[in-house]
């Protein structure tokens, strides 16, 4: 099955497909937990950052994996500054879906390996991960791949409610 996805950078045409991938993972994210409840005005916003950032991706690298032609797959990764720190650029990856029908099949693999190919073409060297803290899945799917944990810890302190 690895054999049949291409890979590549994201094109406008894709736009639509890619927006149904991000729109699922935050849904799955939504399960995870709470505190990443899906806006109503979610896929609308996934559409308009799309649009941004595919013509003009100078702030991140954005992929996706297509099976004949259908996009099957897409991971976006964020270029971050780390102005006090070598390397000074962090690619980190903050969204990455497939779809459940074509998952256990090596695409993953493939498009982590993509990824990379990606920043070294740019340079770039680290590359980071954010995954909701309960997704056992995505830390044993990094963790395998040879991800180490926690260079950073984010934590939350909910406000009060102005209802």
């Amino acid at each position: 099955m690895a054999d049949e996805l291409k890979v590549r950078r994201a094109k406008e045409e894709d736009i639509e497909g890619i927006a149904d991938l991000m729109y699922r993972l935050k849904k799955l994210n939504e399960e995870f937990d709470t505190n990443f409840e899906v806006s109503p005005r979610a896929k609308e916003r996934i559409m308009n950052s799309l649009r941004e950032s595919i013509p003009n991706s100078k702030g991140c690298i954005l992929l996706v994996g297509t099976i004949k032609q259908k996009v099957v797959s897409m991971i976006r990764a964020e270029l971050r500054e780390r102005k006090f720190y070598e390397p000074p650029v962090d690619v980190r990856i903050t969204d990455f879906y497939i779809l459940p029908e074509v998952r256990r099949r090596g695409l993953g693999g493939v498009m982590i390996s993509k990824l990379r190919e990606e920043m070294k073409k740019d340079g770039l060297s680290l590359l980071t991960v954010e995954y909701p803290a309960f997704n056992v899945i995505a830390k044993n799917f990094y963790e395998k791949l040879g991800f180490k944990p926690n260079i950073t810890v984010l934590r939350y302190l909910e406000g009060e409610s102005k209802k």
